[in-house]
């Protein structure tokens, strides 16, 4: 396990590749349900209730899943879709925990304090950052720059939140 936390810290640094994981489904189970409950956490974190927040990651994952899929077809690579939907699930589970930490700092009142900029500040670090690990993701399964990788990520992102805001009322 510790292993694997690493893989996916280093996939997180850019040191690692989607190819270098084994296409295991059995993998890819266990990393697609670590996501789901990391989401329905920073759900929680984010001042969502358990239930919507666990249905919104939930819709999240899919429409990323349907997404990668429909893209790598597109390309005639999917047989990259394991590995690469493995690799996008462990980053965004690591990434999540570490979100953690900044939603932490937000106020439980409406007064807004130096901490809750610090946390906004970090969360923002954080979303750039999962940009730039998402796209470095997609450039290897697509065999695409590291810039079109996150500016497919940026893309899908803002649709992401668009609809999954729309589906359930945030947005």
């Amino acid at each position: 396990m510790q292993a694997l936390i690493m893989f996916f810290a280093e996939l997180c640094w850019l040191r690692r590749t989607p190819q270098q994981l084994p296409a295991s489904e059995a993998l890819f189970v266990v990393v697609l349900l670590a996501d789901l409950l990391v989401g329905g956490l920073v759900g929680v974190s984010a001042g969502v209730a358990w239930w919507p927040s666990l249905l919104q990651a939930l819709a999240e994952i899919a429409l990323t899943l349907a997404a990668l899929y429909v893209g790598l077809s597109a390309v005639r690579h999917a047989r990259r879709f394991l590995q690469t939907a493995t690799a996008l699930l462990g980053a965004g589970a690591l990434l999540g925990l570490l979100a953690l930490v900044p939603l932490g700092l937000q106020p439980t009142g409406s007064r807004e304090t130096e901490l809750a900029a610090l946390g906004a500040l970090l969360f923002l670090a954080l979303v750039i950052w999962s940009l730039v690990v998402t796209g470095h993701i997609l450039r290897h399964a697509f065999v695409i720059g590291l810039g079109q990788g996150v500016a497919i990520a940026l893309a899908f992102e803002l649709f992401a939140v668009a609809l999954i805001g729309a589906l359930f009322g945030g947005g």
